[in-house]
C-alpha cells in the first residue's frame, strides 16, 4: 500500500467484510477511513475524478442500521468501492475524461453498480480514465507507489486507486487490455469476464463489439465477490470437471519477445503451476504481430460507428491521438473490415480448440515491466513499438476471442514495479479463472490479511 496517508484497518476485501459481518467495524467507520486516505492521498494522485462522499456515508449508515435490524444484506455490504468514470454513477461528475461532457451527471446508475450497490458495496467515487477511454495511459493519475511509471489505461485511475488503498474493489472497462494494463502497471489483480457475462449499459462505449465491464482488486481473491455482484450467473455451472492433473497450456510465442523480467514473470507463475499438480503444454495461440491489424480495423470501425454518431460535433475536443484511430477509420476499405471479422472468427476458433485440451492458459500480461509515464515508444523484442501497441500486445486477442482473464501480479523488482501474468479460461469459465489465480496468489503470499 501507499505509504502517507492514515492506514486501512483492513488490507483485503475479504478481511474487511468479515469484520463487517463481525460487528468489529461499522459500515460507517470503514467508508469514514477510506474516504480520509482519498482526501488526504488523492490530491496528488488524481486518481478520483469525483468524489460522492455524503451518499457513501448515507449508504453507509443504512447498511449499518440494517445490520443492526438483523435484515439479510449482501456479500459486499458496507465494502467501498470505485467507479471507472466512463460508468454512470449517480450522483458523480461522469465525464469519460472528455472535457466536453464534463457537466455530465447520469440520472441512473449503469446496470453493473446497481448490481454492486444492490449487493451492499459502499461506492465512494468515480475514477479517472483518459478521454473517450482510446489509450492505455492516463496521464491525468500519478502511480502511488512509482511516480516515475505509468499507471497504465483506460483504468488507470482504478487500478491506482486500489494501489493506494483507496478502495477494496473498482470498476473497469477492457476493449484492448484496459483492466488487464493498469492492473499489471499497479500491482494488482483484474478480471476481463467473459465477453457478454456482465452488462455495458449505462457504459459509455469505446467498440462496442469489444468493450467488457469486469471487477478490479488489490487481490485476485477478492474479485470472486465482485464477479459474483456483477454476473448473477458467476459460477452457474462454470467450474470445469475436477480434471486431474490441471493442464496448463502456454504459448512460448508470447513471452519470446519480452524483456527477461517480464518473461521471467511467466517462468515464476508456471513453477508455482507445477506445485499445484498442474500438467504444462505447449499450445499454439494467436500471434499478436499478425492478430494486430484485425484488432486496429475493429477497432476503428466500431469506435467511430459510435462517437462519429453520437458526438459528431466534438471531435474537434478529442485529444489527437484518438481523432487520428477515428479519421483512420474513414480511411480502411470495407474489404479490410469484412477479412478482419473473419479472422476474429478464425481466433475464436483456435481458442475453443485450445481449451478442448487444456484447463488454463498462460501467457505475460505485457512485454516489459510497467514504463516510463512519458514514453512514446516501448522496446519490444529489439523493435521500437509505439506505447499503445507495445502495451496492448499479449491482452487485446482475447477482447476478441471473449475469454475470462484474471490479471496477477508474480514479482516485484521495486517498490510497484513487477510482472504479472494473464490467467486465461475457456468462455464462461470466469470462476476457473479466478479461481486458478487465488490459488496461485496463495502460493506467492500475496493476500495475507492484515488485522489490526
Amino acid at each position: 500500500m501507499s505509504s502517507g496517508g492514515p492506514e486501512l484497518p483492513y488490507q483485503t476485501l475479504r478481511g474487511a467484510a468479515r469484520a463487517l459481518a463481525a460487528r468489529r467495524i461499522s459500515a460507517r467507520e470503514l467508508t469514514d477511513a477510506v474516504l480520509t486516505r482519498i482526501e488526504a492521498l488523492n490530491p496528488v494522485l488524481g486518481a478520483f475524478s469525483d468524489l460522492v462522499a455524503d451518499r457513501a456515508r448515507e449508504d453507509a449508515a443504512r447498511i449499518d442500521r440494517q445490520r443492526a435490524a438483523k435484515k439479510k444484506l449482501g456479500p459486499l455490504a458496507g465494502i467501498p468501492v470505485a467507479i471507472k468514470d466512463l460508468i454512470d454513477t449517480v450522483p458523480a461528475r461522469c465525464s469519460g475524461g472528455l472535457s466536453f461532457r464534463a457537466d455530465n451527471r447520469p440520472t441512473q446508475d449503469a446496470v453493473a453498480v446497481r448490481r454492486l450497490r444492490r449487493a451492499g458495496a459502499i461506492v465512494v467515487g468515480v475514477t479517472a480514465t483518459d478521454p473517450g477511454a482510446f489509450n492505455v495511459r492516463t496521464p491525468a493519475v500519478w502511480h502511488p507507489l512509482a511516480p516515475d511509471r505509468t499507471v497504465g489505461g483506460s483504468s488507470g485511475g482504478s487500478g491506482a486507486a486500489l494501489a493506494a488503498g483507496l478502495a477494496y474493489g473498482a470498476l473497469g472497462t477492457d476493449t484492448g487490455g484496459s483492466i488487464r494494463i493498469p492492473a499489471a502497471c499497479c500491482g494488482v489483480a483484474g478480471l476481463k469476464p467473459t465477453l457478454g457475462r456482465v452488462s455495458t449499459a449505462g457504459v459509455l462505449p469505446l467498440a462496442q463489439s469489444l468493450d467488457h465491464v469486469g471487477p478490479m482488486a488489490r487481490f485476485a481473491s477478492d474479485l470472486g465477490p465482485l464477479a459474483q455482484a456483477l454476473d448473477p450467473r458467476y459460477g452457474e455451472g462454470g467450474r470445469r470437471a475436477k480434471r486431474r492433473p490441471i493442464i496448463v497450456g502456454t504459448d512460448p510465442h508470447y513471452a519470446a519477445d519480452a524483456e527477461p523480467l517480464a518473461a521471467a514473470g511467466l517462468e515464476r507463475a508456471l513453477t508455482l503451476c507445477e506445485k499445484l499438480g498442474a500438467e504444462i503444454r505447449s499450445v499454439s495461440l494467436p500471434d499478436p504481430a499478425i492478430a494486430a491489424e484485425t484488432h486496429l480495423s475493429i477497432f476503428c470501425a466500431d469506435s467511430a460507428d459510435f462517437h462519429f454518431s453520437t458526438f459528431p460535433d466534438d471531435i474537434a475536443g478529442y485529444p489527437a491521438s484518438a481523432r487520428d484511430l477515428l479519421e483512420l477509420a474513414s480511411t480502411l476499405p470495407g474489404y479490410r473490415y469484412r477479412r478482419a471479422l473473419r479472422q476474429r472468427e478464425q481466433m475464436r476458433a483456435l481458442l475453443k480448440a485450445v481449451f478442448s485440451e487444456v484447463d488454463i492458459v498462460l501467457v505475460p500480461t505485457l512485454p516489459v515491466l510497467p514504463p516510463a509515464r512519458d514514453a512514446e515508444t516501448i522496446t519490444v523484442g529489439g523493435r521500437q513499438l509505439d506505447f499503445t501497441l507495445a502495451l496492448i500486445r499479449y491482452t487485446f486477442v482475447f477482447d476478441h476471442t471473449g475469454n475470462p482473464v484474471v490479471s496477477l501480479p508474480v514479482t516485484e523488482t521495486a517498490p510497484g514495479i513487477g510482472s504479472s501474468v494473464q490467467v486465461v479460461a475457456d468462455k464462461n469459465r470466469d470462476a476457473d479463472a479466478v479461481d486458478f489465480a487465488s490459488n496461485l496468489e496463495a502460493l506467492l503470499g500475496r493476500a495475507e490479511e492484515n488485522h489490526r
